[in-house]
């Protein structure tokens, strides 16, 4: 077992070394394209300051700057080491947007200042080139990582394999924390309750994720363990009898496998805890509910530049008006009462993509081949165009580009006091329950995608999220 576990520990190892070499390639490949770029390009040509004839080796110190300044700051912030990853990786992926962003301010400035035009020509064009592909490549290079380690979670390889006992709340949880974050190199293999309800069901936890198997009763730990070649077992059962725990703790000694427990904090969003120790006993606090506070001036500006951005589509409105109307009776915008933040109601704009005598306040339709929708609007729905006259709405400043998804009145009116910590911050267009498997299923029963957007919205967290929302839309998901 030991073995085992050495083995998993050196593989975690060997993955973050090897994300070193994949952003170092990213970064020198980055600067190669743009070379290329501009000496065979034809569509740079107008705006190339003047022609002249580039030499690669006078760009390969700024090609090393860079790639040293990438990998340096994502090593400050601990982006290759084996750690919490945040929900859908998100913790991760706007540590990398920031830690780009700082690595390209940096070798620009550097450009500019440390090198001697006068000794060594460089074009700026390239080295703006070699930034923007090197960035583009890097995002990839770690998407592409992220997805590596999904698959080998999936098939369990270079992973420890746990089993959990209950299928409870609780238990549901932590398999579903684990199977988000596979940085953690941890896959919950088997689940083990007495409750006959549950006897050789297969468990589904994550969206596109396959189901974890009840194995069988608690008593039956090491035969588990054996089975699934297990390496460690956790216990999710927070109101379980002390005999019970000790009696799963004690098959857990007997198989030498490492026994963890779940503490009673499974109906508490984590993002509201934090541990903290005092003379060598942990103590969890749960923080206070956020408080409403007004949009960040640096986010208002870029609320309001994107929508104007965005509202340059406005040619394009006529042709989408036409086929609304072309298609079924009734007016072009639907207007929708929502409610804001504070509990605030306002009313939120659409292209119509429902017929008209469709219920105004039913449930919102969950498949694309619901019969209330329209022709038109099953494709407006589907690539997100009947979205963009809520951008008047964050002009107006009743939403924002990024936060929590608007629920309507009688939704909001049934919220428990946890629920309602969504109203803390401006509702939003797209954000991290959007951009999730779980937007299947209703807003306000995944609490925790916008609990974690209100304890760490930043603004390369919304550019993340802007990003990402893009890529969904242009695969029409």
């Amino acid at each position: 077992m030991l073995r085992r576990m050495h083995r998993i520990d050196y593989a975690a190892l060997f993955l973050n070394v090897f994300q070193l070499f994949i952003d170092a390639a990213a970064c020198v490949s980055g600067f190669v394209v743009a070379f290329w770029t501009y000496n065979n390009a034809t569509f740079l040509r107008s705006i190339k300051a003047r022609e002249f004839a580039p030499n690669i080796e006078d760009y390969l110190n700024i090609t090393l700057a860079f790639t040293a300044a990438v990998l340096l700051t994502f090593a400050v912030k601990h982006l290759y080491q084996t750690r919490e990853t945040g929900l859908m990786n998100m913790d991760e992926a706007t540590s990398v947007l920031h830690g780009l962003f700082v690595a390209s301010i940096g070798t620009v400035a550097a450009s500019y200042f440390v090198i001697d035009q006068k000794k060594t020509e460089i074009a700026r064009l390239i080295v703006g080139l070699g930034i923007l592909f090197g960035c583009v490549f890097v995002l990839a290079g770690r998407a592409m990582a992220y997805k590596v380690r999904r698959y080998l979670q999936m098939r369990g390889h270079f992973f420890r394999r746990v089993i959990i006992c209950g299928v409870g709340p609780a238990g549901l949880a932590i398999a579903r924390k684990c199977m988000q974050s596979p940085k953690f190199h941890i896959l919950p293999v088997a689940f083990l309750d007495d409750d006959p309800v549950f006897y050789h069901e297969q468990i589904d936890c994550l969206i596109d994720h396959d189901p974890v198997p009840v194995a069988g009763r608690l008593n039956q730990v090491e035969e588990t363990l054996e089975k699934f070649n297990a390496d460690e077992v956790w216990i999710a059962m927070p109101d379980a009898k002390q005999e019970t725990i000790r009696a799963i703790a004690d098959s857990a000694v007997e198989a030498e496998v490492p026994c963890r427990f779940v503490p009673n904090l499974y109906q508490i969003p984590l993002q509201t805890v934090t541990i903290d120790s005092v003379g060598g006993m942990p103590l969890l606090s749960i923080k206070p509910r956020p408080a409403i506070r007004p949009i960040p001036v640096t986010k208002r500006l870029f609320d309001i530049a994107f929508s104007i951005l965005v509202l340059t589509t406005l040619p394009v409105w006529p042709i989408i008006m036409l086929l609304v109307r072309a298609t079924s009776h009734g007016p072009i915008f639907f207007k929708h009462k929502r409610i804001g933040q504070g509990g605030k109601p306002f009313d939120m704009y659409k292209f119509r993509t429902m017929y008209v005598d469709a219920p105004q306040y039913a449930n919102t339709p969950k498949f694309s081949g619901d019969k209330r929708i329209t022709p038109v609007g099953r494709w407006l729905r589907r690539l997100s165009v009947d979205e963009l006259p809520q951008f008047w709405n964050v002009l107006k400043g009743d939403m924002s580009v990024v936060g929590p998804r608007p629920e309507m009145p009688q939704i909001v009116a049934k919220y428990t006091e946890m629920q309602r910590q969504r109203l803390a911050v401006k509702p939003g267009i797209t954000g991290v329950w959007q951009i999730s498997a779980d937007r299947r299923n209703p807003i306000h029963e995944n609490i925790d995608y916008d609990l974690y957007y209100i304890e760490k919205q930043s603004f390369f967290l919304d550019l993340m999220i802007i990003l990402t929302t893009g890529v969904y839309g242009a695969r029409g998901v």
